[in-house]
């Protein structure tokens, strides 16, 4: 029997006896029941593609006013989880999700309806499912069955891989944000139900004209472009809170309508249920434990893909295991030697160590004689005080003109000149005593401080100036004070022999500490003359051993003393000055201990 026979037997029965409405309370308030629609094209665009059938069911129930409410999922969803609906118009889908989740029942199908069908759109030159791998897909909603779901199992079909390897872009409804992502580069393709990209081309063929389908099958149910089969159209369902009376009554006039939204017997919806088992999803999602089958049917690839990988490594441990062995017994052969060899070198470093330690002492008393005369009139100062003092005390009280207090004074001096020339002693004897190196938290300024009475005196006889300055906020290095010493020493002395000729009002050392900044904090120590200098020559050969300028040099003093300064860590550098004649020598002191 064809569906306009079904609907004119209705017709006729509605009007032999089967009242659909009563005529009693016409002036009462109209019942309101609330249809919810799937909004997929917008609020305006399902709102007024469904007001035919709700204004057909306003005309045949006068006490009732029916609503249209466009949802989206998640919307309607919720609405029917608050029970504020009676009626749903729905994507088949999604009818099954609510169907299982809400029991809401189907009382009639849309027909001669757009077709429920997915569309895949771009503007590039894609042609088959395959080239969406590695690109982007834009659907409303992963939830959506034309807009997604039904694409993704014609993509499970051909290689259930290639969901994974595309990434899928929600736009949220209406659908035509999916193909505007394309246009707007967000994305490379997108899907659409079947005729909506024929819709908004008719709409505004400017902005959509660019995008075709791609991926399409051939059938003779629809002149529009369709990348999946058709499945049956929309359901008109009941809620579960609808009376069963009024479902039945809503039902035959559905059935009866002959213009607008044409609605028939339900359909069967078994292709909808294949699709949705078939992914797993909506009622036949996994809840319960996981079977091997189910879990190597997911996870086959990775599977396959740990096998191997535990294969290899099984390989390369043997593999390796065998090498270790091998090389075992070789380091076990090389081990042997290496003791032999250890000890022997630790006897050689060790002979190294006193030689050179010997190299040391032998410098610092080869500077201390060349100093010995300033050493001499640097004692002979005090020593002349105190004799000084003394005598005058003893012509006081031969004249007997000596007071207590001219006692106090005398004997308050001749004490400090004592402990002057004690002093001078101490730091001479403590400079040539040949010691272990120990290094101690030494200040630059301090250091600096007691080598001064040592290098003033040979620097006042041969009338030369020693002017030095010292950044503040210098930090303290760890150092051993004695062999630093040994070096500004021998540093400041070369300075004044090398201005032996210079002109009186030019002799001058400057001697400056500054602040090193740079991957490696330290100080900088600049010894600066104005003597004869250095050719390029004598620049490349500066502080290599037994090489000299000095007409009686071993050329020990240099070596010694960089020797000293890279054993703190620390670097010695000679120049030319920017400016005037000289030589400029330049320590980096690591403010660390050197490792």
């Amino acid at each position: 029997m064809s569906s306009h026979v079904l609907r004119l037997l209705l017709f006729c029965l509605l009007g032999f006896g089967i009242p659909l409405a009563s005529s009693v309370g016409m002036a009462k308030e109209r019942e309101i029941k609330r249809i919810g629609v799937l909004d997929f094209l917008g609020a305006d665009h399902s709102l007024a593609h469904w007001a035919s059938t709700a204004e057909s069911l306003d005309k045949a129930f006068p006490d009732i006013t029916f609503e249209l409410e466009a949802l989206d999922i998640q919307a309607l969803d919720a609405a029917l989880k608050e029970q504020r609906l009676d009626f749903v118009i729905t994507n088949p889908g999604n009818y099954a999700e609510l169907e299982y989740r809400y029991h809401i029942s189907r009382i009639a199908t849309a027909e001669e309806d757009q077709p429920v069908a997915s569309t895949l759109v771009t503007n590039g030159d894609f042609e088959t499912l395959e080239d969406l791998v590695g690109k982007r897909l834009a659907v409303v909603t992963p939830e959506a069955f034309g807009g997604f779901q039904v694409i993704w199992a014609e993509m499970d079909k051909v290689d259930p891989s290639i969901s994974r390897r595309i990434e899928v872009v929600p736009t949220g409804y209406p659908m035509q944000r999916a193909v505007n992502a394309v246009l707007d580069g967000k994305a490379d393709a997108a899907v659409l139900r079947t005729c909506t990209l024929e819709l908004l081309q008719e709409q505004d063929p400017e902005r959509y004209g660019s995008l075709h389908g791609f991926a399409l099958l051939d059938t003779d149910e629809t002149d529009c472009a369709v990348s999946s089969p058709l499945f049956p159209n929309w359901p008109f369902a009941k809620t579960r809170k609808t009376d069963a009376a009024l479902a039945k009554q809503v039902a035959v006039v559905l059935l009866s309508i002959q213009q607008g939204n044409l609605w028939t017997v339900p359909l069967d919806y078994q292709a909808v249920h294949d699709v949705l088992r078939q992914l797993q999803i909506g009622p036949y999602a996994r809840t319960g434990p996981i079977s091997l089958a189910d879990f190597v049917e997911d996870y086959g690839e990775w599977l396959l893909l740990i096998a191997a990988a535990l294969i290899f490594w099984a390989i390369y441990s043997v593999r390796i295991e065998s090498l270790v062995r091998r090389r075992t017994r070789a380091l076990n052969e090389s081990n042997e030697k290496l003791v032999l060899e250890m000890a022997e070198r630790k006897r050689a470093e060790d002979a190294d160590r006193l030689h050179r330690r010997e190299l040391e002492h032998v410098a610092r008393l080869s500077i201390l004689g060349e100093m010995a005369s300033s050493i001499a009139h640097e004692l002979n100062q005090p020593l002349a005080a105190i004799s000084n003092y003394a005598q005058g005390c003893l012509m006081r009280i031969t004249a007997g003109r000596f007071t207590r207090d001219d006692m106090e004074v005398a004997s308050r001096e001749i004490a400090q000149q004592a402990d002057r020339a004690a002093s001078v002693i101490r730091r001479i004897r403590a400079f040539v005593r040949n010691k272990e190196s120990q290094k101690v938290t030494v200040g630059v300024a301090g250091l600096i401080a007691d080598c001064a009475p040592v290098y003033e005196a040979s620097a006042h006889r041969a009338g030369v100036t020693v002017e030095v300055t010292i950044a503040p906020g210098l930090p303290t290095i760890e150092a051993d004070r004695i062999q630093l010493q040994q070096v500004i020493l021998n540093l400041v002395q070369n300075a004044i022999d090398a201005m032996k000729d210079t002109v009186p009002d030019q002799k001058r050392v400057l001697l400056s500490a500054t602040r090193a900044d740079g991957p490696v904090p330290g100080i900088h120590l600049t010894i600066r003359d104005f003597g004869h200098g250095m050719d390029d020559e004598g620049l490349g050969h500066f502080a290599e051993a037994f090489y000299t300028t000095k007409e009686n040099g071993i050329g020990l003093g240099l070596a010694l003393s960089r020797s000293i300064v890279e054993a703190h860590g620390g670097t010695m550098r000679a120049k030319a000055p920017q400016q005037g004649p000289g030589l400029e020598i330049t320590l980096f002191l690591p403010t660390g201990d050197p490792q």
